[in-house]
């Protein structure tokens, strides 16, 4: 079964963007868990990838950082007001992430996460 992504998540899409004062090795991603939890915690610096996790219909978004005239404050997804997104915290179940055995044909980060979450399906649901 497909779920919908909430509108108010889908207007933040837009507002993803890398940050203009980090260089590309200082953008991080991290998915963090221990062997006693049902879940992922993922933290990115990578607009492709906060994208994609906003979009995600099992992620839970604990906050993103947004750029605020130079200042980085985190900020509930509720809070951002139009401003740019440059990280975002998430959870996402454990059974959503997988290592491959063998490698994709795409080097890129945010094809970690599917690139499906992006695209509604016929019914208007993401898969």
């Amino acid at each position: 079964m497909s779920l919908a992504v909430d509108d108010e998540r889908e207007a933040l899409l837009d507002l993803v963007r890398e940050d203009p004062d980090l260089a590309p090795q200082e953008k991080e991603t991290t998915l963090r868990f221990t062997k006693d939890e049902d879940a992922v915690r993922i933290y990115t610096e990578e607009a492709g990838i906060g994208r994609r996790l906003l979009a995600h219909p099992s992620a839970t978004v604990g906050g993103v950082t947004v750029l605020d005239g130079g200042v980085r404050p985190p900020a509930d997804i509720d809070e951002v007001d139009g401003r740019d997104i440059v990280a975002v915290r998430a959870r996402v179940p454990v059974g959503a992430v997988k290592i491959l055995l063998n490698t994709r044909e795409s080097t890129q980060h945010a094809e970690v996460v599917s690139e499906r979450v992006l695209y509604p399906t016929e019914e208007g649901d993401r898969e």
